[in-house]
């Protein structure tokens, strides 16, 4: 563990760290300070980097990054879910350990699998952090914007079944996400025009075809409802409601 070296008349930076490097034994606000105008002062409380701070969430000790949280914990706050505990990091040398003893864990599934069920992660042959099904179902979610957590809820909204048809669905993976196309042309969307999970059958099949007829002839009340009310609209709206004091 790192000390910042500043002190002064009454005063000593108590910063220290083994996350973040030390120039000449100070701390990144005091070196900036030396190379300014080569005089030390201490650092004022409301205007202080993240630096040198753990996380607010109780046990994380990661390094703050916004808001008095870290990384993993500031972005469960912003997409309002409640803050929980993250995955514990790997020790340095953990993965190179594993590699050569053939198997290697999934920081998704959690799953031990042999070094062949994980993509390159570049040119030296370190294998992904995920393997490859789950790194395939983070991508697909990358496209929507959404999380793991968030499809779970929509599909636990939706009662495990599709949202048009009502057919059951063994996990949200086996589901194909569908969005309004009017707000987000293509494949992939920004995440608030995401309507419900539906079966391969209606998203392909039933919604794609009516969608494209006139408005005239769009009849069908079931679809017109799922249109007007999607699921994850409702969601977006609940999960957006002030909770009671």
């Amino acid at each position: 563990m790192k000390t910042c070296r500043a002190t002064g008349a009454g005063w000593a930076c108590d910063r220290s760290s083994d996350r973040y490097s030390f120039t000449r034994g100070l701390c990144r606000t005091h070196y900036a300070q030396e190379r300014r105008r080569g005089a030390l002062a201490p650092i004022d409380p409301g205007k202080a980097s993240a630096e040198g701070r753990e996380c607010g969430f109780d046990g994380c000790g990661r390094a703050v990054s916004a808001s008095g949280l870290c990384v993993g914990h500031y972005q469960q706050h912003r997409s309002g879910r409640p803050l929980a505990p993250l995955p514990a990091k790997r020790e340095n040398g953990a993965v190179r350990q594993m590699v050569q003893l053939g198997v290697v864990e999934c920081l998704h599934c959690r799953e031990h699998k042999p070094v062949s069920e994980y993509s390159r992660l570049n040119a030296s042959g370190a294998p992904r952090p995920y393997c490859k099904p789950c790194n395939a179902e983070r991508v697909r979610l990358g496209h929507y914007n959404l999380t793991k957590e968030s499809v779970g809820l929509l599909l636990l909204l939706q009662e495990g079944k599709c949202a048009i048809c009502g057919a059951p669905s063994p996990d949200e993976g086996a589901m194909h996400i569908d969005h309004d196309h009017a707000c987000c042309p293509g494949k992939r969307s920004c995440g608030a025009c995401v309507r419900g999970l539906l079966c391969n059958r209606c998203n392909f099949g039933g919604l794609g075809w009516y969608e494209g007829l006139p408005p005239e002839l769009r009849t069908f009340e079931l679809l017109n409802r799922y249109l007007s009310d999607p699921p994850a609209k409702r969601l977006r709206a609940e999960r957006s409601r002030p909770s009671a004091a």
